[in-house]
């Protein structure tokens, strides 16, 4: 633009200045276009169907795959390209082209990755080149590292000294041999509702966090071949290479074979029944107001919860000799005296 008001489309005359197709007289064409916003606000819409030559996109493919569960993306999307994607959205259910109204059901911003507490710029010199580091380091490093930086949408601040604990970490994993365990299977059901229960919520770092809590237990306790596969593909959406390598291996396999790829593996399954505390905290309150907690075993009854609650010595300076006038218990949580 050259500050005239017109835009570059306009000052092409050859482009601009045209033809009428009905009278043959002398015409101008539109030159003043929609912004990239609004051209990229049904760009989804068309990925379905990107060689349709007779319409925009056929309608049973767009029934099948959309909307989408989530939009992910920078918070400076959340107004002005979603509001065009809404608004387009919104007119093409009005036009009978598609059958819902609301793009995407739920939006997620990811959080800002500084450098040495700055936004990276080239001004500044602080840019953050990918390739260097995956050239050196490998993918699967970046990617986890990146995963387990911080909060998925709070973001952090990179730094080289966390990548080599990353580093570490794949190392000591492929250092692991399958050999007689003694890992309580507790620790692993527990693992794999935590992982998957954080995967689904992008909670990304704490997933990481657990599988490196396991690896700790397999050096220590021994690590058996069913444990082994099922920690891999537990870490495989965070180091697939890595993952599929050493699961390879563990299906002896010499060369890969695609029908053996972790990444079309079953996602493990914990059972309930083994990552079931025996035992809780019994939060024991007076009028409302805690005075006492004690360890007392699952499924206790309130009978029994009040005999161990009374026995407390903090509870019977506060009863003072007398019984309680009302008793009000939460199972595996709390009793309340009322006196």
């Amino acid at each position: 633009p050259h500050g005239t008001g017109l835009s570059p489309l306009a000052r092409d005359k050859k482009f601009s200045r045209t033809k009428c197709p009905r009278c043959k007289g002398e015409a101008r064409r539109e030159t003043d276009v929609s912004d990239t916003f609004l051209d990229s606000a049904w760009y989804f819409f068309r990925y379905l169907d990107p060689k349709n030559k007779k319409e925009p996109f056929d309608k049973t493919r767009v029934k099948k795959w959309l909307p989408v569960h989530m939009y992910i993306g920078g918070a400076e999307h959340a107004v002005l390209h979603l509001m065009y994607t809404r608004f387009v959205t919104k007119a093409f259910k009005d036009w009978g082209l598609i059958n819902f109204d609301e793009p995407f059901p739920k939006f997620r911003a990811h959080g800002l990755i500084t450098k040495d507490g700055a936004k990276m710029s080239k001004s500044k010199g602080n840019i953050v080149n990918p390739d260097i580091y995956i050239k050196k380091f490998g993918t699967d490093v970046m990617r986890m590292y990146l995963a387990f930086l911080a909060p998925f949408d709070q973001g952090g601040d990179f730094r080289d000294a966390g990548i080599a604990g990353i580093t570490r970490f794949l190392t000591r994993v492929r250092n692991l041999k399958i050999q007689k365990s003694t890992l309580p299977e507790k620790l692993l059901h527990q693992s794999i509702k935590k992982i998957t229960e954080d995967i689904e919520n992008l909670h990304y770092n704490t997933a990481i966090s657990q599988l490196m809590i396991l690896l700790n237990e397999f050096e220590k306790s021994g690590v058996g071949g069913e444990a082994y596969s099922v920690f891999l593909k537990l870490l495989a959406p965070f180091a697939p290479f890595t993952a599929e390598e050493l699961y390879q291996k563990l299906k002896k396999n010499k060369v890969f074979k695609k029908k053996n790829s972790i990444h079309l593996a079953s996602w493990p399954k914990f059972d309930p029944k083994k990552i079931r505390e025996e035992t809780f905290m019994l939060i024991i309150q007076i009028n409302g107001k805690t005075r006492a907690t004690m360890k007392a075993t699952m499924s206790i009854s309130e009978k029994n919860a009040e005999a161990l609650a009374i026995k407390n010595e903090n509870i019977q300076k506060y009863l003072e000799g007398k019984d309680p006038k009302k008793t009000i218990f939460v199972p595996n949580r709390l009793i309340n005296f009322v006196v």
